[in-house]
């Protein structure tokens, strides 16, 4: 009898032990990464586990949830935006979740600079835009999907040797050289992306695209395999089941950079104000 409470007792605990793991988070270190692993980390602790959130820039984290340092990232924008880091370890990851559609890199100029004038990539071209915009595009870091394609655009359109480069640098210098121009009313072309706060604050037109290089992607939730025994089947279904979109995005990446609040604080209050939403992610 004794040998038999025992074991009840064990099992009633297990549930608890099972959740008792830690969860190693990461993500890219840009804000609408950190608001997205926010609700992540949300749906995580609701399960009863704890979070340690690890962020890098690409070429640091893509490797740490290939070797299984990192559990979870959050997210990988495919088949284009991250296809050259995903295939170095798609073997050792799964699709967990497909968190968002129609993400997008681009680049932007500022509505102030006449349509006209400028409405497509291949208008850079044009000599009397040529001489009014800075021949140094400033982008993120070189393993960044915006720079590795957007290198390939340079090229496919002829701007190098138009004069143009594309200048990897850390996001505090992509984001200042854009702002100095815009508050200056000068001609800039601004890599950016969405979702993205930039594109709710500011007054931005797209260029077109008519080579394709960009893409549309969708951003998923991938995870080392190994977290398939860390989880409980539940929590694997809950984060499945896991769906956001562009505005959803933006708008908290919008209360983090505008409001200056943490991506946590952003992510909670986007789930206050979507309760049923929220809800329905939860495994019945």
């Amino acid at each position: 009898m004794k040998i038999i409470r025992s074991l009840v007792f064990c099992w009633m605990l297990l549930p608890s032990l099972v959740t008792a793991e830690s969860i190693k988070l990461g993500q890219v270190s840009l804000s609408f990464y950190a608001v997205t692993g926010g609700i992540v980390q949300h749906v995580l602790e609701k399960e009863g586990y704890t979070v340690e959130v690890i962020e890098g820039s690409h070429a640091d984290i893509y490797p740490k949830v290939g070797s299984g340092e990192v559990d979870i990232l959050a997210a990988s924008w495919l088949p284009n935006a991250h296809a050259v880091l995903y295939r170095k370890v798609e073997a050792s990851t799964f699709k967990l979740a497909k968190l968002y559609d129609d993400a997008r890199l681009y680049w932007a100029v500022p509505a102030y600079v006449p349509a006209e004038e400028v409405s497509s990539i291949e208008d850079l071209l044009k000599p009397a835009v040529r001489s009014r915009m800075p021949a140094t595009i400033v982008s993120l870091p070189e393993s960044t999907g915006l720079t590795i394609l957007g290198l390939e655009v340079l090229k496919s359109y002829g701007l190098e040797a138009a004069g143009y480069q594309l200048q990897a640098a850390p996001p505090s210098n992509w984001i200042g050289t854009f702002k100095t121009a815009y508050e200056t009313g000068n001609w800039v072309v601004f890599p950016l992306w969405q979702p993205q706060w930039i594109n709710s604050v500011y007054k931005l037109r797209v260029l077109e695209d008519p080579k394709r290089i960009f893409g549309v992607d969708s951003a998923y939730l991938i995870a080392n395999q190994k977290l398939k025994s860390k989880l409980s089947p539940r929590t694997l279904s809950y984060l499945s089941n896991i769906r956001l979109s562009i505005a959803a995005i933006t708008e908290m990446d919008k209360s983090m950079n505008v409001e200056k609040i943490s991506a946590r604080q952003a992510a909670e209050r986007w789930i206050a104000a979507h309760p049923e939403q929220v809800d329905s992610w939860r495994p019945k």
